[in-house]
This record gives C-alpha cells, sequence and structure tokens, in this order.
C-alpha cells in the first residue's frame, strides 16, 4: 500500500482553462495497408528494383525477326502485314 500512496505522492498540475487548450481534430488512424481490400487490375510489384534492372544495363532492344536493334518484333519493317489472301 506505501508504494501505491507514493505514486499519487507528486504534484498534480491542473490543465487550466479550456480556452487554451490544442483543438481535438479526432483519432487519427494509422492503416495496416496489408488489410486492405484487393484491387481491380494488375497488381503492384513489391520487389525492390535494383542496378540489373535498368534498361542502359540490359543493352538495347532487339527484334525476335530480323535481329537488328533499335525495335521489337512489333514495329519491325519486315513482319508481314495483313494479307490479301481470299480476294481478286
Amino acid at each position: 500500500m506505501s508504494k501505491t500512496c507514493k505514486v499519487y505522492k507528486g504534484e498534480f498540475v491542473p490543465m487550466g482553462d479550456p480556452s487554451t487548450w490544442d483543438r481535438y481534430e479526432g483519432a487519427k488512424a494509422i492503416t495496416n495497408w496489408t488489410l486492405r481490400r484487393t484491387t481491380k487490375g494488375r497488381p503492384k510489384s513489391t520487389r525492390y528494383l535494383n542496378e540489373m534492372d535498368s534498361r542502359n544495363m540490359r543493352g538495347p532492344r532487339r527484334c525476335t525477326i530480323c535481329g537488328r536493334e533499335g525495335y521489337s518484333r512489333s514495329r519491325c519493317p519486315q513482319r508481314a502485314g495483313p494479307s490479301s489472301v481470299g480476294g481478286d
């Protein structure tokens, strides 16, 4: 019991005039992002990127059809366009 009395032996400072108190803005919610609902669409990558992920480190883009640098197969000038098979 003496320890309990020792706790309250110190002096309590009164709160003062309520008009001088800081304004209460409400409780601040600190959300846990892992508990959020999943959103539609492709998920965001959580992997940390390093030097190997840079485009300059991997080299320039190379076409798989003709083997030239600077574009991919979708922009290749040698790619076959829409065929006219079945026409006159």
